[in-house]
């Protein structure tokens, strides 16, 4: 009788060993890769056919160019993306006239039972530039946004002398 008892707890236990990974992968979350470049010419494309560009410096505008690598993971009921970018602004008026433009920051998008977007967060590092040889921070911080409701929080993005640095460096 206690070998019985003893052969089936063993035998619930593997049974339980089995089945039990099973179920913890089932609510695991799911990981991916990706990356993909906007080209400068991908830039002027869209600067021609929609006026689609980062900034107005008076005499030219700003245009970009950028790659981007972004780590996803991915829950039933969220999202999170870690993103880092590296790229660089062009003035419009000479294309030889570039500095570096780069980010690294966190997204994270919240969803509702039937997959829509309830909300998004983003935290970090959006955008910097180097100009001459220091890293000048133009967008920074934490944000929090609501489908229903619209902004909740947002950390504003630097103010125009920092626009300005970025247009003088490329005027």
């Amino acid at each position: 009788m206690a070998r019985r008892f003893i052969r089936a707890a063993v035998a619930a236990v593997l049974g339980a060993a089995m089945i039990m990974p099973t179920v913890a992968f089932a609510g695991s979350p799911v990981h991916t890769h990706t990356s993909f470049t906007f080209t400068l010419a991908d830039a002027i494309a869209e600067y021609q056919a929609f006026g689609v560009n980062d900034g107005d410096c008076g005499d030219f505008v700003l245009l970009i160019d950028y790659h981007v690598e972004r780590d996803v993971t991915r829950w039933g009921d969220h999202e999170t993306r870690h993103v880092k970018y590296t790229g660089n602004f062009y003035s419009s008026a000479d294309l030889t006239r570039s500095i570096p433009r780069n980010g690294n920051f966190e997204l994270t998008m919240w969803f509702g039972a039937d997959g829509s977007p309830l909300s998004v967060t983003r935290k970090g590092l959006f955008e910097y530039v180097v100009i001459d040889g220091r890293r000048i921070v133009t967008h920074a911080g934490h944000e929090e946004i609501s489908f229903a409701t619209g902004p909740i929080s947002a950390t504003p993005k630097a103010g125009a002398d920092v626009s300005e640095a970025v247009c003088d460096a490329l005027g």
